[in-house]
């Protein structure tokens, strides 16, 4: 399967950079919120996500900065000017959404990333289930929880695992990948 459509569940601190990292590697990405207040609250991180890797940028070009692993590979040449249009195009492209059903329409991967709230994950994955095209594999970026616990919600246990990624994705590019029965 080729991914292309991203959605990521929650615009918190690791959504948003989750969201911008895979915005900026090219991916059409949206970010479902629930609420019009989280969108308040989404966007300012995106703004700083976008402020953070321009910074970085700048430092790679120079060398005053440390090597971000999430914005080019080492051992190439760095292209500084592809790599700010790069964030320009992820900032612009980057859609926030409300309506659960209109963020995964085409997803080929959801992304949840919600606060470690057990019974809000389950609410979500069951008001996620029957809107998901059938193509589309689910992922939790839970650090705290099993994948296991969610599983059977999500309406596909067998499209269903934990990828948990680091904090400041642009410099600690790894994730943790737990899957379950």
């Amino acid at each position: 399967m080729s991914y292309k459509t991203v959605c990521v569940a929650g615009g918190g601190v690791l959504g948003s950079q989750i969201a911008f990292q895979a915005a900026y590697c090219g991916f059409d990405v949206t970010i479902w919120l629930r609420s019009e207040g989280s969108i308040g609250r989404t966007q300012p991180k995106i703004d700083h996500v976008r402020e953070e890797y321009i910074a970085a940028i700048e430092g790679m070009a120079d060398g005053t900065g440390e090597w971000c692993a999430g914005i080019a590979d080492s051992g190439q040449p760095f292209d500084k000017e592809a790599a700010l249009a790069a964030v320009e195009r992820a900032y612009s492209t980057l859609k926030l959404e409300l309506d659960l059903a209109k963020a995964v329409a085409d997803a080929d991967l959801v992304i949840e990333s919600m606060a470690e709230d057990t019974q809000a994950k389950i609410d979500f994955y069951k008001k996620l289930a029957p809107v998901l095209p059938q193509k589309t594999v689910v992922v939790t970026n839970s650090s705290t929880l099993l994948p296991s616990t969610f599983a059977k919600y999500t309406g596909r246990p067998e499209k269903y695992l934990s990828l948990h990624f680091a904090n400041s994705i642009w410099k600690n590019n790894m994730t943790e990948v737990m899957a379950q029965d």
